[in-house]
């Protein structure tokens, strides 16, 4: 290369200094220790669901219609929450990385009060609105048991989205920190919670059960990840 520029073991050096290092095996150490732990997760995650899916499918397909119709809705409803997840994760990793862990906890109150506000105005809105949520999904033409079935789903998760909303924003607290493990096995206990309730329950005493469960496999998760963020090890992982 022309200006006394060279490949050298991976790196570029010019004039006899190091400008560029192609490969660095700690960085990519460090990269998937963060990411392997939420790739799994998503996969299970991916995996519980169709499992619960297929309960929800033995229960015929005007229940499934309902259902159908609440989760679409449910997806919607917890975008706030993933987003305050995912700001926790990069304001978590900025002030750790700048030696100010206790902006973090700032930061930290500050989402759980936004989780309060958004959990009381969905609550409020599911509650005033469901049957023209439900029937916007199903259509006028949807049977009763299609309607009776997303509606209930949704006006009963419409009271826990507090707990999704605490859960996320002390997931995005451990994911920034680095505190992969815990994660991991507070999301991983909670969709065991979601599919052991539904696979077991939903058959025996009715469909209900299938969405009985989310909030106790979301309140687990909180419980887990809270626990580990009160021990003050998160402020040692990066």
């Amino acid at each position: 290369m022309s200006g006394g520029a060279s490949f050298c073991g991976g790196s570029l050096t010019c004039g006899g200094y190091r400008k560029f290092r192609f490969f660095d095996g700690r960085e990519l150490s460090s990269m998937a220790k963060i990411a392997i732990p939420s790739i799994l997760q998503q996969s299970t995650v991916s995996i519980g669901m169709m499992l619960v899916q297929s309960v929800v499918n033995s229960f015929g397909s005007e229940a499934l219609a309902g259902y159908s119709a609440f989760s679409r809705i449910a997806s919607i409803a917890i975008v706030p929450m993933a987003a305050l997840n995912n700001s926790m994760f990069s304001y978590t990793a900025q002030n750790i990385g700048a030696g100010k862990p206790e902006r973090v906890v700032k930061g930290y109150r500050a989402a759980n009060l936004m989780v309060a506000f958004f959990a009381v105005t969905l609550c409020l809105c599911i509650e005033i609105f469901y049957r023209p949520l439900i029937s916007l999904f199903i259509g006028d033409g949807g049977s009763e048991t299609a309607l009776r079935t997303g509606q209930a789903a949704l006006r009963f998760e419409g009271f826990f989205y507090c707990w999704i909303g605490f859960k996320m924003a002390c997931d995005g607290l451990l994911r920034g920190a680095g505190d992969m493990k815990v994660f991991t096995l507070a999301n991983l206990i909670n969709l065991s919670i979601r599919v052991v309730v539904s696979v077991v329950c939903a058959p025996r005493f009715g469909i209900e059960w299938v969405w009985y469960s989310v909030p106790m496999g979301w309140f687990m998760n909180f419980v887990i990840s809270f626990a580990e963020y009160r021990t003050g090890n998160w402020k040692k992982r990066l």
